[in-house]
């Protein structure tokens, strides 16, 4: 094997890894509700995955403090949503009332408001291509 093919083939697979370099996402959730339960996280990658609800990734965050930061590391580019709950009462699940809708705080990407049901991925979404994006949202509480 000669250095020249040597050569252009580290430089070749050092193209490549520049391209699939992982990005990373600093999410903020603000105006929690302090000291109650967990606020459960929901990262999608793209539409199909946030309708069938397959997250590609999950996190869980305590609620000791108004605001608090989640950082998601190795992701790709593309276009992802995220969505979250508080679950106040700490026993795992959304709470809802008979008519379906949250009794517990809940939010999504871009700050996006739910209009007579669930937000749209396009109203969630943002597109991951830089090396560092941040986003943030205020959790909706319906008291």
């Amino acid at each position: 094997m000669s250095i020249k093919y040597l050569a252009f083939t580290l430089a070749s697979c050092a193209l490549f890894l520049t391209d699939v370099a992982a990005k990373e996402l600093t999410f903020t959730i603000n105006n929690i509700k302090e000291g109650q339960g967990k606020i459960y996280v929901q990262l999608f990658k793209g539409e199909n995955n946030y309708r069938l609800g397959k997250p590609h990734s999950v996190a869980i965050a305590t609620s000791d403090a108004k605001e608090t930061t989640l950082v998601f590391n190795d992701l790709t580019e593309g276009d992802y949503a995220l969505r979250y709950f508080h679950d106040q009462n700490d026993n795992g699940k959304m709470d809802v009332n008979l008519m379906g809708a949250p009794q517990e705080g809940y939010g999504f990407s871009n700050n996006a408001k739910p209009s007579y049901g669930p937000v749209k991925f396009a109203d969630a979404k943002f597109s991951i291509s830089a090396d560092k994006i941040t986003n943030t949202s205020d959790v909706i509480y319906g008291e």
